[in-house]
């Protein structure tokens, strides 16, 4: 390792190595400057104390902490645990030096500036504090107790606090602090690290003087204060009498405060004296400070048993330091980089990405200016990179800090618990991470007591299974606590533990497995079991269909499909599993893609192919009506009514072995191959076979498979069948049933086909103000649902209302309606609305447009045989020679509607020619 590699950032408290960065606390970046400032020579620890602490605020093992810190952090730097040591050598028991230089940029900011702006968010608890030392001021004794998770900002609320002590009522601060110790903790280590400091500020000869008086035990334990060293064993009830006796002299003159940080490292002795001192009732002008983990309780049991005395006493305020809210975050961003125009986003962002830590807020702030996706701009600063993007970086760039701070501290059965819990998910249960009821309580318990002491989760609710378990539910507290266990399990280990996780959660729901089949499906799709991972991605796909939810039913359906393909060759019986399990994806993603797109695309041909060869392979009816519907759909769409009609006729024979849906599908499909062909009374009895399988009651919930709920399909053509023949009050009674039908089932879809039948009803008879009405209320519904298919048909319906209304522009609607309808590549019910267009034409005086429109009309029914529109197709042309003058013509073609329309009983439409033959 060379020293140039990396750089100090003096400002932003931060040390690099190329895009690499750590933060570092205020003591310890002091710690680095002190030591680059003496580049070469040895510092030692009463110099760096005096350096850095300064008078009044020492700390014995301070600089020691920051030399191991920052060791630790020039190591995890280079990947190397050595290389902090190789750059900070340990010179006896002088002190410590560099080995090589540490460029630097930026000026140190000041204790205050610096402790200000890493501690927003916490006014209230401020005010606390200051409460305190007012009454400390007073002579009443204070006591505050301060916790919160490794990093969430108790020593900055500590520094904050005594920057904000005023200077015209002095008092001395002393501070202690404990450190991890492998070993036995030295008795009262941080009562003697706290008068350690004392002695070497302004308090010094005071403490001297009544440490002879009223501490001779502590005299003798206290090195460098210029006493004797005590002889012989030493009382211990005596020590904390004489400690308590200590303070209360020394803030007879001047009031001070004790700060006791990490109590939950703290010693026994330690926290005897403090629970023994709290206890006291007599005045005092001692305000003591204490700080813990209060994640960390259950590995104290002397503290919890400190805290629990320490609470029943009136003046123990308790303070608890949670996440920082957003408003803090911006407060934070706005003092680390004043004069910035961040966007309003990053703060939220941020906040929400590390829950509000505090130590995570500033570690990725840091890190973001190691990377330059914060930098200086003129007198501000700016963001290079989206806020969102930033943030969502924040789990990976903290995983490490994570790792080595948190989860490095569990026991080995701890980390496994809560390891085998984040597969779970970010929420779970014993049930989720044990076989049997004894494994499930042993978890429990163990769950219960990380939760009880705050230890990386915390309770969220109880668990009910359908198969009756109950258990209580946990959630990490940390999304990147979570994270971070994930990522540390062993990649193999992680994906078995997927797959028994979901095979736990399928036993469990049994029945009722569709309420959990996303998290199913994750799970085995984690869990490479392959099978079951499409059975679930494949039950949430048709959910999503079932919800409207298209674009969302057709990923799922994707993802299927491609899990699908994962599955290895084996034994025929293994394949013709797979052909089935691919077969209903194969359905769904048809269906979706229905809905999305029309009944015309490239991709649904596709799909269609090899699900009919899936189907055949397979013989499964129920496959196979799906799939032959499927493709009717495709040729009818098309208008290529030959090939359709043979695909009725297989489904006609397959009806009978059909039932639900299925067979209503089957039964609809005839019916329409009927109806488009102009054997309108053939049609009848497949309307009334459809509708009796309903009145049976229930089906099967196929409806999914077809992309159309098969009985609104059913009222939406027999709407148009009725109203052809001339049965007005039939037509209008279907349309308002499949309306209830689509609207009480939350079909988009189902609701624009029966706008489209209302309208076509309306067009049919005549009924312009109705016709209109419907028509553009299937224009907003394709609008806002976003239904492509129906659209042109809305503006085309709309065109000719608004031209029979008068309104020139009715027409250039039907144009844009016909476009949009080529576009799509459908022929069906083309010669309809191309005699929409010659209607319009006509009305609007251009008889050119209006024959030419007339020409593909009747081209289209010779070329696909589409005749239900014919009869009227031959109205509109004898209406087209009346307004040229030549009725002699006129009235051939109405004797030719007469004919068609008494051939194929459309009552309708023969009464409207004959009454048009009766006026000529």
């Amino acid at each position: 390792m060379v020293s140039e590699d990396i750089a100090l950032d003096l400002s932003g408290g931060a040390l690099f190595r190329g895009a690499r960065a750590v933060g570092l606390r205020p003591k310890t970046l002091a710690v680095l400057a002190a030591l680059i400032e003496r580049q070469g020579e040895v510092v030692s620890q009463d110099d760096l104390r005096r350096m850095v602490w300064g008078c009044g605020h020492g700390s014995q093992a301070g600089p020691k902490q920051c030399i191991h810190e920052l060791r630790h952090l020039i190591g995890v730097l280079f990947d190397d645990s050595d290389a902090g040591a190789g750059l900070i050598e340990t010179e006896g028991r002088r002190g410590y030096r560099l080995t090589r230089p540490i460029p630097t940029r930026g000026d140190a900011p000041g204790p205050a500036q610096r402790s200000g702006a890493l501690c927003v968010g916490r006014q209230a608890e401020l005010e606390v504090l200051l409460e305190g030392a007012e009454a400390c001021w007073r002579g009443h004794r204070a006591l505050a107790l301060v916790a919160g998770e490794a990093g969430a900002g108790k020593t900055r609320l500590l520094d904050a606090f005594t920057a904000r002590l005023p200077t015209h009522r002095p008092l001395w601060v002393a501070r202690g602090q404990a450190i991890v110790h492998p070993g036995a903790r030295e008795p009262y280590g941080l009562l003697l690290e706290a008068l350690a400091g004392l002695s070497t500020g302004p308090e010094a000869e005071t403490l001297v003087r009544h440490l002879r008086r009223v501490a001779p035990s502590w005299a003798g334990q206290l090195s460098g204060a210029g006493t004797r060293t005590q002889e012989g064993p030493v009382d211990t009830d005596t020590m904390r009498r004489e400690f308590s006796d200590l303070m209360e002299r020394m803030t007879r003159t001047r009031p001070g405060v004790l700060v006791l940080e990490d109590l939950h490292w703290a010693d026994p002795s330690t926290l005897a004296w403090l629970a023994q001192w709290g206890m006291r009732q007599r005045p005092s002008r001692l305000m003591v400070i204490g700080t813990y983990r209060d994640d960390a309780l259950d590995r104290s049991r002397d503290l919890a048993d400190t805290l629990r005395q320490l609470s029943r006493q009136p003046g123990t305020r308790g303070l608890t330091l949670g996440g920082l809210s957003e408003a803090a975050v911006s407060d934070y961003l706005r003092e680390r980089f004043p004069g910035s125009a961040f966007p309003t986003a990053l703060a939220g962002a941020l906040a929400h990405r590390t829950e509000g830590h505090a130590i995570l807020v500033e570690s990725a702030v840091e890190h973001w200016l190691a990377e330059g996706a914060i930098r200086a701009s003129g007198d501000g600063w700016e963001l290079t990179r989206d806020p969102n993007e930033l943030a969502g970086s924040i789990a990976q760039d903290m995983r490490s800090l994570i790792e080595e701070d948190r989860v490095g501290q569990l026991d080995p059965e701890e980390r496994s618990l809560l390891e085998v819990a984040s597969v779970a998910g970010p929420s779970f249960s014993a049930i989720d991470l044990a076989d049997d009821r004894d494994a499930l309580e042993e978890a429990e318990r163990q769950l219960e007591h990380l939760a009880r002491n705050r230890r990386f989760i915390e309770h969220a609710g109880v668990s009910r299974r359908p198969d009756g378990t109950h258990a209580t539910r946990y959630a990490f507290r940390h999304a990147l606590h979570h994270e971070a266990l994930y990522a540390a399990m062993p990649a193999a280990n992680r994906q078995g533990t997927h797959r028994r996780i979901g095979l736990r959660l399928e036993a469990g729901y049994r029945a009722a497995v569709e309420e959990v089949a996303p998290v199913l499906a994750d799970h085995f799709e984690r869990g490479a079991d392959w099978p079951r991972a499409v059975q679930y991605r494949t039950i949430c796909g048709e959910r999503a269909l079932a919800r409207g939810a298209m674009p969302e039913a057709a990923q799922q359906f994707r993802t299927a499909l491609d899990l699908c393909r994962r599955q290895s060759h084996g034994t025929p019986s293994a394949a013709a599993h797979r052909a089935t399990c691919e077969l209903r994806p194969l359905l769904g993603l048809g269906a979706a893609l229905i809905v999305s797109n029309g009944f015309i695309s490239e991709e649904l041909r596709t799909v269609y192919r090899r699900a009919s060869a899936l189907a055949m392979e397979t013989g499964d009816v129920d496959g196979t009506i799906p799939v032959l519907a499927g493709i009717w759909n495709d040729h009818v769409s098309r208008a290529d009514l030959a090939r359709a009609g043979e695909l009725a006729a297989n489904l006609q024979a397959l009806s009978s072995r059909a039932s639900g849906e299925l067979a209503m599908a089957a039964h609809n499909i005839v019916g329409q191959t009927h109806f488009f062909s102009g054997a309108l009374i053939e049609a009848l009895p497949q309307i009334r076979a459809a509708l009796a399988i309903r009145e049976r009651g229930p089906q099967g919930g196929a409806n999914h498979l077809f992309g159309e709920d098969p009985e609104i399909v059913c009222h939406q053509y027999a709407a148009c069948v009725h109203e052809v023949l001339g049965q007005e009050t039939e037509a209008e009674s279907h349309v308002a049933i499949g309306r209830r039908l689509a609207e009480e089932r939350g079909q988009p879809f189902g609701l624009a086909q029966m706008h489209w039948g209302g309208a076509v009803c309306a067009r049919l008879r005549g009924d312009v103000a109705l016709c209109r009405v419907r028509a553009e209320a299937l224009i907003a519904l394709c609008r806002a649902e976003n239904i492509p298919f129906w659209s042109p048909a809305g503006l085309m319906l709309t065109g000719w209302a608004r031209a029979m209304g008068g309104d020139p522009k009715g027409s250039a609607l039907i144009d844009e309606g016909l476009a949009q309808y080529e576009t799509l590549k459908v022929r069906l019910t083309l010669p309809f609305s191309l005699g929409l267009a010659a209607e319009a034409a006509i009305v609007g005086g251009a008889p050119s447009e209006a024959r030419r429109h007339l020409r593909r009309a009747m081209a289209s029914v010779r070329g696909t045989g589409e005749r239900w529109y014919h009869a009227e197709l031959h109205s509109l042309r004898a209406r087209l020679l009346l307004s040229e003058g030549r009725p002699d013509l006129a009235r051939l073609a109405l004797q030719r509607a007469l004919q068609i329309a008494r051939a194929q009983g459309a009552a309708g439409l023969e009464a409207r020619a004959a009454r048009q033959l009766r006026e000529l």
